[in-house]
């Protein structure tokens, strides 16, 4: 209890110093036709970041900066995190559209010029688990005073999407109004099915690197993160006949679950990048079911911790109803179903034309003309 209130203390005053620092940022700089692109979920630029910068490059007249870091676990980093903060806090004061892929502290706690638009294009492309307002006070989730302190998911202009079902999903997790979220995609749907070839060259890359995965068909394994938890692998591990089956792990950047080296593919090669080198995907509560989806790729769901996972964060989309015939709590239902090569793929239909509206090829187009239309309205 004691520590709680510290930290809302912490938190008030961290606060404060942001918007009396960021009040006399915002009267001593001038707008810039600038687009500014913020992220913390990673230290480098996600293929939806690297496709829009892309895209962006292409619009003459406008300056882009790209600033991703993530938030540093060391009390030295974290101070170091502050004065970088106020860099990007010029930065946002400077632009006309800053782009967001996850909660950003300045964008939320403070107050911004009144013309400053302001788009989140989330880091997931669905929600299979409840996230954000869904999860308050929750086990997994925030903390309900420290989640109203911190403004959490405020001062959005627009919210992008894939499809109807996941803008219902996404009002209650953002706490905001349908009009705000648009069906305009995410620019990895893009990179997954093709544009520009980019994800063959890797695929390429990856099979010179690793010759044996030529050998024989590919299962990825890519669970979620779970707070506090540690991952056992061991009954995955033993129960994949390996004379059979390459075994790929991949865990969530945020796990540090200990996966044998054998079973692990290097960094360079994102999540996507495997799911779309795969054979079979098995997750459980992972969007990146919503990827395999759209590749049409065998969907499996290993739901060992469902009646817990349930209780502790919930869920948006109940698999074992959508997903009869892939969804299991035993490993060895799944792998008896590749082995009889039985996957329904009408399930899996349904699933895509339900969750996934934009598979055209335009994710990244759409975006970057509602960023022109922003631009032109703050001309």
């Amino acid at each position: 209890m004691i520590k709680e209130k510290l930290t809302i203390i912490l938190l008030y005053i961290t606060k404060f110093c942001m918007r009396f620092i960021y009040f006399f940022i915002k009267v001593f700089t001038k707008q810039k036709n600038k687009i500014t692109l913020l992220s913390r979920q990673s230290d480098r630029l996600s293929i939806d970041y690297i496709l829009l910068k892309k895209e962006l490059e292409k619009i003459d007249g406008i300056e882009i900066k790209v600033m991703c870091k993530k938030i540093p676990s060391s009390f030295l980093g974290k101070v170091k995190y502050c004065f970088y903060l106020i860099k990007r806090m010029y930065h946002i004061s400077t632009s006309k559209v800053c782009i967001v892929d996850g909660y950003n502290i300045e964008i939320c706690v403070l107050k911004h010029k009144k013309n400053m638009k302001i788009i989140q294009i989330w880091h997931a492309l669905g929600a299979i688990k409840k996230f954000g307002y869904q999860v308050i006070g929750k086990e997994e989730g925030s903390n309900k005073k420290i989640a109203q302190i911190m403004n959490m998911h405020a001062n959005y202009d627009c919210i992008t999407c894939a499809s109807n079902a996941t803008k219902e999903i996404f009002s209650e997790a953002f706490n905001t109004d349908k009009s705000k979220i648009q069906i305009l995609g995410m620019p990895r749907l893009d990179y997954i099915l093709g544009f520009g070839g980019e994800i063959d060259n890797k695929i390429k890359l990856l099979l010179d690197e690793y010759e044996f995965l030529k050998n024989k068909k590919t299962i990825l394994y890519a669970p979620t993160f779970r707070k506090n938890t540690k991952m056992d692998l061991k009954e995955l591990i033993n129960s994949v006949d390996k004379e059979k089956y390459n075994l790929i792990i991949r865990l969530h950047p945020l796990d540090d679950s200990n996966v044998p080296e054998e079973f692990l593919i290097d960094n360079k090669y994102s999540t996507l990048d495997l799911i779309k080198f795969s054979d079979y995907v098995i997750t459980d509560y992972s969007a990146i079911a919503f990827e395999t989806a759209a590749l049409n790729k065998q969907l499996y769901f290993f739901l060992y911790d469902w009646e817990q996972y349930v209780n502790t964060r919930g869920l948006n989309i109940d698999l074992f109803e959508v997903f009869k015939s892939s969804t299991t709590k035993n490993i060895n239902e799944i792998l008896k179903t590749i082995e009889n090569n039985s996957y329904n793929y009408e399930e899996l239909k349904k699933f895509r034309e339900k969750y996934i509206e934009t598979l055209d090829l335009n994710n990244t187009k759409r975006i970057i003309n509602y960023v022109r239309e922003c631009l032109e309205k703050n001309n």
